[in-house]
């Protein structure tokens, strides 16, 4: 079990404004959020897809402070997008795709999970899940595509094969996107309707790619009538504060505001991630969904989520903080004496070392790091996009400053700093991510920092080149025959961050 400590940080910003009411509750990679509500209580989920741990969920009681209580899949990566859902004093997150949809439970104080539950389905399974239940307590699932099933009233298994029920919304020619992929339907019931959120448009593409479409029915399997004035969200130029806004989530707030939950990219940032986006929601006449112009009461206060950042190893266990790419070895990390002791990946690449990283809040910050080499190991900070797209600074065995940048298939690794050797294999490191540009620093014991030659610019680390779906995360590496012992990890935003 991953120990839950918040350091004292507390992320919230005012993101910039766009032309309808926007703000951010979730800066960084925060993807395809899902919220539901038991009692008085919003519980929400969203996806950061490849990483170990995964599944963090939050809680709030006020839809603007959030905070983490459980991974629901501590042993596991996330895959596409989840729905939570609650049902019966419990709450379900639905997830997989094709022979392997799954379903995880849990009850009340929700902090602990059951395992992933294969739901056995009848014929393939579509991605992206959607739960919903009608007033006799019959429970169904969509998918992407407009597709939908019954399921068990356990909600464990499925019942049927998928049956196509939605077209969805055809997006206009005029409006350039990445592809019609419909997928992500968030159901909800309203009056006499039921509601579906579709997400339309391809996830990334150009910057007016994605968008969110609403459809509704007085059945829960259809016929689905969709809005005349779709789409109810989506980027309409380059030139707007939020690109590729789409994958949105209706809720009701706790004085009876409606809100659409999404996400976005900042401009010219999509190493950054798909930000938990938040817009006020109101209801026409005709009982459909449109942006409000204003903000409901209290909304000028503070918002945001608390998250660690820096870790100063005091624990007994990695913090919460803490993800790896495609698999976290436990093994390898310990804690001892208020330092993280990392064993060496059997490889020369950091990229492909499955280093720890974090998620970070703000474009632009600053990771340090004070380590000691033990064997053969090397060791340093790292961004990490993927092992395809890296970049780190690190300490070598004999001593000496190494860089490397990953792209793809070209690897290039600077000069061996001959006149920055520590004979005690001790250092201190410092990486800069500057709005995507990268600068790397140095510093022996009781020296002043030194900053290395060679800068990087990392804006190209991202899913239009790289794919993956994920962003650039800081974090730690070790790689080789041997081990690094890390003092602290310490994050801090900078004022040229763009929110």
């Amino acid at each position: 079990m991953l120990r839950i400590l918040i350091l004292p940080l507390l992320v919230s910003f005012a993101c910039a404004t766009e032309n309808i009411p926007i703000k951010c509750i979730f800066p960084g990679n925060w993807a395809d959020p899902t919220v539901t509500k038991i009692g008085d209580t919003y519980y929400l989920t969203s996806n950061n897809d490849r990483y170990e741990p995964s599944v963090m969920v939050f809680k709030s009681k006020n839809l603007r402070n959030w905070e983490p209580i459980s991974y629901a899949c501590p042993n596991e990566t996330q895959g596409p997008a989840t729905d939570i859902a609650a049902y019966d004093g419990k709450l379900y997150i639905y997830g997989g795709s094709g022979q392997k949809p799954w379903v995880c439970v849990s009850e009340a104080p929700y902090t602990e999970w059951s395992e992933r539950i294969n739901m056995q389905p009848v014929a393939p399974h579509g991605i992206d899940v959607g739960h919903i239940a009608d007033e006799r307590g019959n429970r169904y699932i969509y998918t992407n595509r407009g597709f939908f099933l019954p399921i068990s009233k356990d909600g464990l298994k499925a019942l049927a094969a998928p049956m196509k029920v939605y077209d969805g919304w055809k997006v206009p020619p005029e409006i350039d996107i990445e592809c019609e992929c419909l997928e992500s339907p968030k159901l909800f019931k309203r009056g006499k309707y039921y509601y579906m959120v579709s997400a339309i448009g391809g996830t990334v593409g150009p910057a007016t790619s994605h968008m969110a479409v609403v459809a509704r029915s007085e059945n829960v399997e259809g016929p689905w009538e969709n809005d005349p004035d779709s789409p109810l969200i989506y980027t309409k130029s380059i030139d707007e504060s939020w690109w590729s806004k789409g994958h949105a989530t209706l809720v009701e707030g706790p004085e009876g505001n409606w809100f659409a939950i999404y996400h976005g990219y900042v401009p010219h940032q999509r190493s950054f991630g798909r930000c938990t986006l938040i817009s006020p929601i109101e209801w026409t006449e005709d009982d459909w969904p449109v942006i409000a112009e204003t903000w409901p009461s209290g909304w000028d206060e503070s918002y945001g989520f608390s998250w660690p950042m820096s870790d100063e190893f005091e624990g007994s266990e990695l913090g919460m903080q803490w993800q790896a790419h495609m698999e976290l070895d436990r093994a390898r990390y310990a804690m001892e004496n208020g330092k993280l002791i990392v064993t060496g990946y059997e490889t020369d690449e950091p990229a492909s070392s499955f280093p720890i990283s974090i998620n970070p809040a703000h474009t632009s910050y600053e990771v340090e790091t004070e380590l000691t080499l033990h064997g053969g190991a090397t060791a340093g900070l790292i961004l990490y996009y993927s092992n395809r797209a890296t970049a780190s600074v690190g300490l070598n065995p004999e001593g000496k400053i190494t860089q490397t940048i990953t792209r793809a298939s070209m690897r290039q690794r600077s000069w061996d700093r001959g006149e920055l050797t520590h004979p005690s294999k001790t250092i201190k490191l410092k990486i800069v991510n500057d709005n995507q540009q990268v600068s790397y620093f140095v510093a022996g014991k009781g020296e002043s920092w030194q900053k290395l030659e060679r800068s990087d610019d990392i804006s190209g680390f991202q899913h239009n080149i790289f794919g993956g779906f994920v962003s650039v995360r800081p974090g730690i590496f070790v790689t080789g025959n041997g081990s690094a012992e890390f003092s602290y990890f310490r994050y801090k935003g900078l004022p040229s961050s763009k929110l």
